[in-house]
């Protein structure tokens, strides 16, 4: 149906604000000479990186106690990534790879290399360097039944921490510790696909867990406006730049129709909601009560289709010139030309 929406009382844009508002973006250079992985970040490459924006609360963007920000960098065989974690008191007593490590204090970074919100890639790992790391198939809020799996390694990565104060010592003060790992291309790869080529968007989301009176609290790279990291579209946009590091500047720009898939997320958390009260979900577009100007600023002509039934649904936005973009009920984003 044509985008000609009646107004209504609430819009599922504002209903939805908090999980809308736009996800943060980075311009990551190539890198200009030798990454030597040691978790110290001196080479000139990364003191020409920009930081990100520091870490907020999860939920509601609060400043937390101790600030984290990171850099990225890439080249034709890896995706770099630095944090700098401000800590008094670094912790971190587990050893083995693969235990569970987020119950030290520990860094989570997670990459979806398509942007479809599915099968992504999540590392962790705390001050010592114990690294957990595991392939997701779907966010676990998924209806259907997802899993997580453990076995899978990210093979070739290099990753090292350094520790600015004592290990394991409450005694002293320290200043915190940092976080440098190498991704291989290989190792974020579905078949023979190469994410790192200049151009393109990674989704990625950097998470820090802290333990604090046996409570945990999350802060990430960006809020996400509701305490769960398994959010794929409350990453970040990491824009792979054509550019060395340190010898010219590009401004971030979302990807081309990005308006319009924020509002195919907003009718994915309506039908989300819907289904949790009713046990259905809509299966007319008209049921979802857009508002005009939640439209208003798409591409001309598109329209928007609700297919399925009360169990399953994709709602697909096709434009003037034939292309689609599409979601279902398990959070998948596709695109068509």
């Amino acid at each position: 149906m044509a985008l000609a929406m009646a107004l209504h009382a609430q819009s599922i844009s504002l209903k939805y604000e908090k999980m809308l508002t736009n996800p943060q973006g980075y311009v990551a250079y190539r890198t200009a000479g030798n990454i030597k992985v040691d978790g110290k970040l001196d080479e000139v490459s990364w003191k020409n990186a920009p930081y990100t924006t520091s870490f907020v609360g999860i939920k509601d963007g609060e400043t937390p106690k101790q600030e984290t920000r990171a850099k990225m960098l890439w080249d034709d065989t890896y995706l770099y990534i630095g944090v700098e974690l401000e800590e008094s008191d670094v912790q971190a007593r587990l050893s083995q790879r693969d235990t569970i490590v987020f119950y030290d204090n520990a860094l989570e970074v997670l990459i979806d290399p398509d942007g479809d919100g599915q099968n992504y890639f999540e590392i962790e790992t705390n001050a010592k360097g114990t690294i957990f790391d595991l392939f997701v198939q779907q966010p676990y809020r998924t209806p259907q039944p997802s899993f997580a799996t453990f076995e899978w390694d990210a093979k070739g990565m290099l990753l090292k921490t350094n520790v600015k104060g004592t290990l394991n010592k409450s005694r002293d003060k320290d200043q915190g510790w940092t976080v440098e790992m190498a991704i291989p291309r290989q190792s974020i790869a579905r078949e023979f696909d190469n994410y790192l080529q200049a151009g393109n968007y990674l989704r990625l989301g950097m998470a820090r867990v802290q333990w604090e009176n046996g409570k945990d609290s999350y802060t990430t790279w960006g809020a996400f406006g509701k305490a769960a990291i398994h959010m794929p579209e409350r990453w970040g946009f990491v824009y792979l730049s054509d550019k060395k590091v340190g010898s010219a500047t590009e401004e971030f720009q979302y990807p081309t129709n990005y308006n319009l898939e924020r509002l195919l997320w907003a009718m994915f958390y309506e039908q989300a909601s819907h289904f949790a009260e009713t046990g259905s979900y809509y299966t007319r577009t008209e049921q979802l009560k857009l508002h005009t100007y939640e439209v208003e600023n798409l591409p001309k002509e598109t329209r928007i289709k609700v297919e399925g039934t009360s169990r399953s649904y994709v709602i697909v936005a096709t434009m003037a010139d034939g292309s689609q973009t599409s979601i279902n009920e398990n959070g998948l984003l596709l695109r068509t030309k």
